[in-house]
């Protein structure tokens, strides 16, 4: 089952979490010289990016790739590389979702790309309210253009690609970032095993939270 590590507030949880993100960075740069992560985008894991610019070195050498992305431009606000860009800074190599190419198109880049790296050391997943991860929605099918990745739909109508379930579940380790008393109930029924899309994820998942559940 998930097991869960609590924290006091926002601040320390997104500490413990910068800090359990490079120890697996260092491990795999010491045993196989390359670290592949797959990061979440949204609000939530902004600090611990931010931290993890502070502390991470040989960033020639750590590969990033967003969950997911929205349908649009680089340089907009709701853009989740633009968002990797600003809080780790311009030494991370992170790739970059090929939004100006058409959805499929871009979606088969994407999956070329995943397919390319392999298995994931790291993946870092959000939720929310409605128990959605990545941009695997409730009710909504994530249509595959390969093994690895997907486009869907988030409810406010927006195309979206993501890592397809299959490939999150492939990655060496996995963790959830829940915080905020918005999200309560989706983590009450991911962890009482309810048919929500983040709960299709591995069930070793580690869920870093300021929760009292």
């Amino acid at each position: 089952m998930y097991r869960l590590v609590k924290g006091n507030n926002p601040e320390e949880v997104s500490r413990e979490l910068a800090e359990f993100i490079k120890r697996i960075v260092e491990e795999r740069l010491r045993s196989e010289g390359l670290a592949k992560l797959g990061l979440a985008g949204g609000r939530t894991p902004k600090l611990t990016y931010r931290l993890l610019s502070q502390t991470l070195k040989d960033w020639d050498r750590i590969l990033i790739f967003p969950t997911d992305e929205r349908f649009v431009p680089p340089e907009d606000p709701r853009s989740n590389f633009r968002m990797l860009r600003e809080t780790l800074g311009e030494r991370a190599k992170i790739y970059r979702v090929k939004t100006e190419l058409p959805l499929e198109k871009a979606c088969r880049d994407f999956e070329s790309a995943l397919s390319e790296t392999g298995s994931l050391d790291f993946i870092l997943l959000g939720m929310g309210a409605d128990g959605h991860t990545a941009s695997l929605f409730p009710g909504v099918p994530c249509r595959l253009c390969g093994e690895n990745a997907c486009t869907s739909k988030s409810p406010d109508g927006l195309e979206r690609i993501s890592m397809s379930l299959s490939y999150i579940n492939s990655a060496s380790e996995i963790a959830f970032l829940v915080l905020g008393e918005e999200k309560r109930q989706a983590l009450e029924k991911l962890l009482e095993g309810a048919d929500i899309p983040a709960g299709r994820v591995r069930k070793d998942a580690i869920v870093f939270t300021d929760l009292d559940i």
